[in-house]
């Protein structure tokens, strides 16, 4: 319970990842509730195997890059907490946007076996509009954990948290 209202606390930027878990049990299952969930996401636009290998390359290349970063800036201590932090509050976005994912799969399926991309219809506003809103409360969230765990301003986390997504883009793009 203590952990949940911690997560919660970090997800409204009231406290930092200085303030959560870094023990070893908790990191993992942080992972895995992530990996899992990711991939639950995948599943509903992408046939299983092609969800699981998104899930477990995104969840590895997360804790990779945090690990590089901090060593970067030589922070490697705060490794467990920032992951944790990371790892917890990727999970909680991404049940979140499960529904919503859900309901973007028809349109998602047809725009990518489109020719004619302008002749797809759109998903509904309200869908839309609830991927925008957590994609701004993620990477808001991402960039606080980042300025926090690197002693930066919040500029430089907005950056390390764009050129995270940059490279899981690339990675994804190149492997199809």
């Amino acid at each position: 319970m203590v952990f949940a209202r911690r997560l919660v606390d970090l997800m409204l930027f009231r406290c930092g990842p200085q303030d959560m878990p870094g023990d070893q049990t908790t990191l993992r299952l942080s992972a895995a509730a992530y990996c899992i969930l990711l991939f639950v996401q995948v599943m509903v636009v992408a046939p299983p195997l092609a969800a699981a290998v998104q899930a477990i390359l995104a969840t590895s290349l997360l804790g990779i890059y945090v690990l590089a970063i901090l060593r970067l800036r030589k922070l490697p201590h705060r490794f467990m907490q920032t992951a944790t932090a990371l790892y917890a509050s990727g999970a909680v976005l991404t049940l979140v946007m499960i529904g919503p994912t859900h309901a973007m799969g028809p349109y998602l399926q047809q725009i990518s076996q489109s020719t004619n991309p302008q002749s797809v219809p759109t998903p509904s506003s309200l869908v839309a509009l609830i991927y925008l809103v957590a994609g701004v409360w993620g990477l808001a969230i991402y960039s606080h954990i980042y300025r926090h765990a690197l002693s930066v301003s919040i500029l430089l986390g907005v950056g390390a948290t764009v050129v995270f997504e940059v490279l899981l883009l690339v990675i994804f793009s190149l492997l199809g």
